[in-house]
């Protein structure tokens, strides 16, 4: 039996999610539109690019697996374009040139495959979904240049390097942004994940069950007629049960909310503390698993001036565990539908050496006021350190993702009492890039909305859990 590789990014990837309408890659339905004579196997990764990817085992799994008579495709660039270090690859060049998008394409996928006998697909990105049906550039993955990294036309090197090497090439950028124009941006958000059952939630990013189901039909469909000898001939797509509108399958065969999805009563018409004194924008707030009520002994939220304030606390209240969050944080609130940057200043005055323990910059879902409750377990992402007992092995940014934690990259040295620093949280359309001191910016696994609760708001602020102390100065929200 011939297997299909499949690997790529969170467009092709498998989910676990509690949405409404989870997110589905559409690589976990091409298995529909093959017969049993060929096997999907389906490594994509959310959050990778061609670069990083090759990180994870199942970059070895793919090179030890490949072998004679199987197919690869290969669904990278969304995360290629992402300016930071660890996954940047440029797509100004050749596949001759080293830290292009096409060469990181050529000498670590296509070569392997080759020397093993299996033959490449190249597919391009799916678009982001537009919300108004106007594309700009960001959602068609083509990038300007930024500082020191030089963009380029995503899609369009990837078809370049096709024609020059002779490979097939699956244009998804075209395929889903005709689709998109002639559906019109009020249905093409039923291809879309939901956080919530509320509209204002969707994620232009990620497909769902039926999105998902269209997008692996058109690729499928397209592999077909590039008649790919061993693979087009065991493509079943002709009793596809098809919308005669757009020439897809059917919505109403395939598009399902999730069954063990819950709602969230959430009054986002918050009080204010009867504890905590506003930090000019800021207003203050204790919450979570912080034991017992929230009171001035065991937290302290002060002003210094409308730039610049001070977070405690003491006696081993608040954490960040797998299981719970206790937070003091003080906080504001920012439209989901904008683009938001939040930096500050971290001066650490002082902090006790355990793994519950941080501080930073946090972006939420959900927001409470004064509120001690060990089940408030949200989304958010954090520019913030956790498991500072690792020293220079500790996490520089992390997040929570459908009561998940998710882990950032490692910390290249240790973070000492007395030590200032940098913090910057930035919102783009796929969702967060959470930056710590001089780390490196973290995007991977960050890349999801924040309107699982709120699907109008963000709430966006300084934070601390367990027992640090720390003053935030130069503290700046820029909303877009």
């Amino acid at each position: 039996m011939a297997r299909l590789w499949v690997i790529g990014d969170s467009t092709l990837s498998s989910f676990n999610d509690k949405y409404f309408y989870p997110r589905y890659g559409y690589g976990t339905k091409m298995q529909k539109y093959l017969t049993s004579d060929v096997e999907v196997v389906n490594i994509a990764l959310s959050g990778r690019s061609s670069k990083s990817y090759m990180e994870e085992p199942e970059y070895s799994k793919l090179l030890e697996g490949m072998s004679e008579g199987d197919f690869l495709i290969i669904g990278f660039g969304h995360n290629d374009e992402k300016t930071e270090a660890g996954r940047f690859t440029s797509a100004t060049g050749t596949y001759k040139d080293a830290g292009t998008f096409a060469n990181s394409l050529y000498e670590n996928y296509i070569k392997p495959a080759e020397e093993a006998g299996c033959k490449t697909i190249l597919c391009t990105s799916i678009v982001r979904r537009s919300a108004t049906g106007n594309w700009n550039d960001a959602e068609l993955h083509i990038i300007g240049n930024t500082g020191g990294f030089i963009g380029g036309d995503y899609p369009q090197m990837i078809r370049d390097m096709g024609a020059q090497l002779n490979i097939p090439v699956v244009d998804m950028t075209s395929m889903t942004q005709m689709l998109y124009d002639k559906m019109t941006p009020e249905n093409t958000k039923y291809l879309h994940a939901w956080c919530s059952s509320h509209q204002l939630s969707v994620d232009n990013t990620h497909t769902n069950i039926w999105g998902a189901t269209v997008n692996a039909y058109m690729c499928m469909k397209a592999v077909k007629e590039l008649n790919i000898s061993g693979l087009s001939e065991y493509i079943v797509v002709d009793d596809e049960v098809l919308d005669e509108t757009w020439e897809i399958p059917s919505k109403e065969k395939y598009l399902v909310t999730n069954p063990e999805y819950v709602p969230i009563v959430f009054d986002a018409n918050l009080k204010d503390s009867e504890l905590w004194k506003d930090a000019g924008q800021w207003k203050g707030t204790v919450f979570g698993d912080v034991g017992s009520a929230p009171n001035k002994d065991n937290f302290v939220l002060e002003p210094i001036s409308d730039s610049s304030l001070r977070i405690a606390v003491k006696n081993n209240s608040g954490k960040i565990a797998a299981s719970s969050d206790g937070i003091a944080m003080y906080y504001a609130k920012v439209p989901a539908n904008k683009n938001f940057v939040l930096t500050a200043t971290a001066t650490i005055n002082d902090y006790f050496l355990n793994n519950q323990v941080s501080f930073g910059l946090m972006a939420r879902d959900d927001m409470y006021i004064d509120k001690a409750a060990a089940d408030l377990l949200g989304d958010y992402v954090a520019a913030a350190p956790l498991l500072i007992t690792r020293g220079a092995d500790a996490v520089n940014c992390f997040a929570r993702k459908s009561g998940l934690l998710v882990y950032g990259g490692q910390c290249s040295k240790t973070y000492e009492i007395g030590d200032v620093v940098n913090l910057r949280i930035e919102s783009n359309d796929d969702g967060y890039a959470c930056t710590y001191g001089d780390e490196q910016t973290i995007t991977g696994g960050f890349d999801f909305k924040l309107t699982t609760i709120d699907a109008e708001n963000v709430y966006v602020g300084m934070f601390v859990s367990r027992n640090a102390d720390v003053t935030f100065s130069n503290i700046k929200l820029e909303i877009k």
